[in-house]
């Protein structure tokens, strides 16, 4: 066996056992129970309805606060973000696909306004513009998801 076969090998090893690990810690989608789900959906869209309140209100504040509260805020929208992709409930069809949805977007939409509130260029009267359009179609794919959400039937446990 040449050096080369048997480096080669190695590499290939390491590489499986790499792929192996990612799949163990990313794991699949979580499954959840249709009252479960209904619960996190819930709790998901008022969370992230209240952290864009939050923000909305900082923008008036000091630099110092304004820079906190978008940190803070970005957190949970980026939390929102990716429950909202990976959240599916136990049952094979999901009838709030269009809810995980449009919280996913409202999540992404707030979480670039936050960046943007946090960064030093906020200064500049059309990056707060651009922040405020955000928000404002953030807070219109919130309320439309909010919306279906309450449409629909709750899951009995």
């Amino acid at each position: 066996m040449s050096f080369a076969l048997v480096l080669d090998a190695v590499i290939l090893g390491v590489v499986v056992a790499g792929l192996w690990a990612a799949y163990r810690v990313l794991g699949t989608p979580s499954r959840l129970a249709p009252a479960d789900y209904r619960v996190v959906l819930d709790d998901l869209a008022v969370s992230v309805g209240r952290s864009a309140a939050s923000l909305r209100g900082a923008l008036a504040e000091d630099d110092r606060q304004r820079e906190q509260v978008a940190a803070d805020t970005r957190k949970i929208f980026q939390t929102g973000f990716y429950q909202a992709l990976r959240l599916k409930p136990d049952a094979t069809t999901d009838p709030s696909a269009l809810v995980r949805a449009g919280l996913g977007r409202a999540c992404e939409g707030y979480e670039w306004a936050s960046r943007m509130a946090e960064s030093e260029s906020f200064g500049n009267p059309a990056v707060q513009e651009a922040v405020r359009m955000l928000l404002d179609r953030a807070d219109a794919e919130l309320s439309a998801a909010q919306q279906t959400l309450a449409g629909l039937p709750s899951a009995q446990p």
